[in-house]
C-alpha cells in the first residue's frame, strides 16, 4: 500500500486536515498499566504524552504488515483499491461523505 497515495486521496477529499488535528483521547487506564506508564516516565525522563506516543509508534510499526494485510482482505472484498478503502473508511469516521456517497 502506498501511504503517499493515500495522503493524496485524503487531501483530495478535503480530510487530511482533520486528521493531522484529530487527538484521540485516552480511556481510563487500570492502575497496574498506568503505574507502568509513570514508571516509563520517571525512567525516561519524558512526560507521560511522549511515552503514550511511543507506545502507539512501536505498536503500529510491529503490526503494520498485519495490519495492511486485514485492509486489503477487506478492501478487495468491496473491491475497491487499498487507498480508496481507508480513505471511505476514515472519511466515515470523521461523519464525512465517501467516494461512493458522493456519487
Amino acid at each position: 500500500m502506498d501511504i503517499d497515495k493515500l495522503i493524496e486521496v485524503l487531501k483530495q477529499r478535503g480530510i487530511i486536515t482533520e486528521i493531522i488535528d484529530k487527538r484521540p483521547g485516552v480511556p481510563k487506564l487500570p492502575a497496574q498499566l498506568y503505574l507502568r506508564l509513570v514508571i516509563a516516565s520517571l525512567a525516561t525522563r519524558k512526560d507521560i504524552s511522549a511515552c503514550i506516543s511511543t507506545a502507539l509508534e512501536t505498536y503500529t510499526m510491529r503490526n503494520a504488515e498485519k495490519h495492511l494485510d486485514e485492509i486489503k482482505i477487506q478492501a478487495a472484498a468491496v473491491d475497491k483499491e487499498p487507498e480508496e478503502y481507508l480513505a471511505d473508511a476514515i472519511a466515515a469516521r470523521l461523519g464525512k461523505k465517501s467516494l461512493e456517497d458522493e456519487q
